[in-house]
């Protein structure tokens, strides 16, 4: 019997984890009360408050795109929003189903390289995205925090750790990021080591190779920081959309408190909850935080929630967030599959109609050279790849 691949595990061992997830909040449910009642309250839910739960979602969707579209137009890399916005979705899927969401970015690279973008440009412009949202995240919880500090605390008991500790992780995370901004020596001193270690582990065979296309993409990741260090506007501009996702991302708890035909409680406490639990819950290494989403939110909304409802308002609330997030990535997985066939066939032609000349015999000997007759020069097998600049990038 063939073994699997290392991916492959990993990939079964992240579904399990999610899959396992679902099911453990499913048994508890039924074991604590009435399955029947659950179902009931989701059925009857308003679905026009669900849509627009949704409809946020999607919008802050929109929102991320638009930040690395606005950075590309600063480096003048021309793309188009919609590949933007196709890459954020793979990107968002990724990051769903790796732990810790350490599969996003990288995919986004690759995805954003096969459309000519930089490695440079396009890694830049995810680290700045990240800066930019996680300060918000920090400064816009901060905030929640101190203007609801008594409901707060009435709410989240015992829990009250997880908030620092979700604040103290990705505070250094932030901190991170500036470190790498200005220290390149220090960024350069690590990659060699990266390189070096690899190479003792036999994972690299062509280690100056690869040391001169991270110091190209590390000078393009510092040129394009340095603009932005020189132009706050800008810096301000994505933080402000970084906000502006935010509470597209936060409002879905709202909107489920109001589908499930309550209304008692104001929307910006249910959004300052969701705020802390969102940081609180973003350090954990499972896949989309598995686990430790489900029980903070009977940890955060329980007072919330009556008894009865809490289970169908986690399930509604991880469905517009999560679970209905996922099976949108993967929509966004698939037709760049497709996207990847159709290049490939057309290549698979091109190499085709390219055969037959490359089989013909020599020319006569009585017959001027290519360059003199007009005829067209007959190509290089191994022709020179020139280097693509911002200006000429395409879909």
């Amino acid at each position: 019997m063939k073994k699997l691949s290392k991916q492959t595990r990993k990939n079964l061992l992240n579904s399990l984890i999610i899959l396992g997830t679902v099911a453990a909040v499913i048994y508890l449910a039924a074991k604590n009360g009435d399955i029947n009642v659950s179902v009931q309250a989701m059925l009857s839910s308003d679905k026009r408050w669900l849509g627009i739960g949704f409809a946020a979602w999607g919008l802050s969707m929109v929102t991320e795109a638009l930040i690395n579209q606005c950075f590309f137009i600063w480096q003048r890399v021309n793309i188009r929003f919609f590949s933007t916005l196709h890459v954020t979705l793979l990107g968002m899927f990724y990051s769903n189903v790796t732990p810790a969401a350490t599969g996003g970015q990288p995919m986004q690279v690759f995805a954003f390289k096969k459309r000519g973008v930089p490695v440079g440009v396009s890694s830049s412009s995810l680290a700045v995205k990240f800066f930019c949202f996680q300060a918000a995240l920090l400064t816009g919880g901060a905030a929640w925090w101190l203007c609801q500090q008594k409901f707060v605390n009435a709410c989240v008991i015992g829990g009250k750790w997880l908030i620092f500790a979700g604040f103290a992780i990705n505070g250094l995370s932030v901190a991170l990021v500036l470190l790498l901004a200005i220290n390149r020596n220090l960024v350069r001193f690590v990659i060699v080591l990266i390189i070096r270690l690899g190479q003792k582990l036999r994972l690299v065979r062509d280690p100056e190779r690869l040391s001169s296309r991270a110091d190209a993409a590390l000078d393009d990741f510092g040129a394009s920081v340095n603009m932005l260090v020189h132009h706050p506007l800008q810096i301000t501009l994505l933080v402000i959309l970084s906000l502006t996702q935010l509470f597209l991302l936060m409002s879905a708890s709202y909107c489920v408190y109001r589908a499930l035909g309550l209304c008692g409680e104001r929307w910006y406490r249910l959004m300052t909850l969701q705020w802390l639990l969102f940081i609180a819950a973003s350090f954990t290494p499972l896949p989309g935080a598995s686990g430790v989403q489900e029980g903070g939110f009977y940890v955060f909304f329980g007072s919330i929630f009556p008894e009865q409802l809490i289970f169908p308002a986690l399930l509604l609330w991880r469905t517009i967030t999560y679970y209905g997030a996922l099976l949108i990535g993967l929509g966004a997985v698939i037709y760049e599959s497709a996207r990847s066939m159709r290049g490939n066939r057309k290549m698979a032609a091109a190499r085709v109609k390219e055969k037959p000349a490359q089989e013909a015999g020599p020319a006569a000997p009585n017959k001027e050279p290519a360059e003199e007759s007009g005829a067209p020069a007959r190509e290089d097998p191994f022709p020179a790849q020139p280097e693509v600049s911002g200006s000429e990038v395409s879909e």
